[in-house]
């Protein structure tokens, strides 16, 4: 197993995910409205989806 390690703000709101050993940023929404969804399928990530809600 690789490992490595990465400094991470922890005052700051975010999604982040590790997938193929690498590190994503998920950005806010603009609006302040909206949602992330991750799917799994055999326990790993198969696709992302975000949404955003403009009020």
């Amino acid at each position: 197993m690789e490992t490595s390690k990465i400094e991470i703000n922890l005052s700051e709101d975010k999604v982040l995910v590790v997938k193929g050993g690498k590190l994503k940023e998920y950005p806010k929404p603009d609006s302040g409205f909206g949602k992330q969804i991750i799917n799994w399928n055999d326990g790993k990530i198969c696709n992302e989806e975000i949404r955003y809600t403009v009020k």
